[in-house]
């Protein structure tokens, strides 16, 4: 298309050729007036052919949603957007006083990635043979938690006969039903929230249930009634270790609630993963680092029952008391004595940056 400007530039081709290099990414931005910026392993860098114009956004934008003007004005939008070799969140926004349109756009696999492939230890697995229980996927954004959930229902859903049941916002993976049923609901369009979705999926004869994120108190105490009432539930939560997980998960309840919640929480919880993308050493690839936390029915449930008693079970995952557990800072340092990850990338990944020092330091000793 020619005008104005001159020889339009085909924004969905772009994108496509994109996807075709061999440069590792996870996101796509596209702003008004300012080159295409791709998020590498190594952090962004610019690509593509100069400056995007708005009239050159415009055709993307009338493929991600033709209502794109009138319900820009009212605010930001989210959607996903498939082309023939990948599957694309987009999140579109103003900026700069509404002079500016910006697409944010987040690259996924079309299908779920293989369990196996993920980068979690092998026996995650054996936590996916229960029929109750709560299993937490957690981490800050961008750190795959979605991609991890897709792989845990995945398996589920090829492995077992049941009926899996999401709230998300908005739907990422499409999980086509193997051996279980899949029903994947969509806020604000199937439900109105994902508090009012959890609680509509109780009724829905559900074995599994998904929950895209915990944000808020109705959600939380809804998936501990879910937990305990025969039920296995994943859910995600923006926290950057086991224990903040677990007092963050509290801390929606009013105080004099907490320790009826804390029993409740030592009853169905499964586990917790908790998770980081950090470059690999060479800056190609990206590579899972994870904290794990299983509730062995012993001492994390006793540890759990009692809020005050939270922070021993940094204690007990650095103690090694079983072969499931194990701390980040742990997964952190194997990674780096594996040459997967350089030691500068783990500090900057860890939460406990001391600690992680240390255990280098005596590793390079040794």
């Amino acid at each position: 298309m020619t005008t104005q400007f001159g020889e339009l530039r085909d924004l969905s081709r772009e994108i496509l050729e994109l996807m075709d290099m061999r440069q590792t990414f996870t996101d796509i931005h596209i702003e008004q007036d300012r080159p295409i910026m791709l998020k590498t392993p190594r952090g962004w860098m610019e690509t593509g052919d100069g400056p995007v114009l708005f009239e050159e956004m415009r055709s993307l934008l009338d493929t991600i949603d033709e209502q794109w003007e009138p319900l820009l004005a009212r605010g930001a939008l989210d959607r996903p957007f498939v082309l023939t070799r990948c599957r694309l969140r987009c999140h579109v926004y103003r900026s700069s006083g509404g002079r500016k349109v910006v697409i944010s756009i987040r690259r996924l696999p079309l299908e779920p990635i293989s369990l196996d492939k993920l980068g979690l230890p092998a026996y995650v697995k054996t936590v996916l043979e229960g029929t109750r229980g709560i299993v937490l996927v957690t981490g800050p954004t961008g750190s795959g938690k979605t991609t991890t959930i897709a792989s845990l229902l995945d398996h589920v859903n090829r492995t077992r006969n049941s009926h899996i049941v999401t709230i998300e916002q908005p739907i990422e993976y499409y999980i086509e039903g193997r051996q279980s049923i899949v029903s994947q609901r969509e806020v604000p369009t199937d439900t109105a929230s994902f508090s009012a979705g959890l609680r509509e999926a109780l009724r829905q004869k559900p074995d599994v249930i998904m929950v895209g994120e915990v944000r808020d108190l109705d959600t939380a105490d809804t998936v501990l009634q879910a937990g305990e009432s025969g039920h296995l539930v994943f859910a995600t939560m923006h926290t950057s270790s086991a224990i903040s997980t677990l007092t963050r998960l509290l801390s929606f309840f009013p105080h004099e609630q907490r320790e009826r919640h804390a029993t409740s929480l030592a009853n169905s919880l499964v586990g917790v993963i908790c998770q980081s993308l950090v470059p690999s050493e060479d800056g190609q690839e990206l590579v899972l680092a994870s904290e794990l936390l299983f509730n062995n029915k012993q001492q994390v449930s006793k540890l759990l029952v009692d809020p005050s008693k939270l922070h021993f079970l940094g204690d007990f995952i650095r103690r090694k008391e079983d072969n499931m557990s194990r701390s980040l800072n742990e997964h952190l340092s194997s990674l780096v004595s594996r040459n997967a990850i350089t030691a500068r990338d783990a500090l900057r990944a860890t939460y406990n940056r001391i600690e992680l020092h240390d255990m280098l330091q005596s590793s390079v000793q040794r």
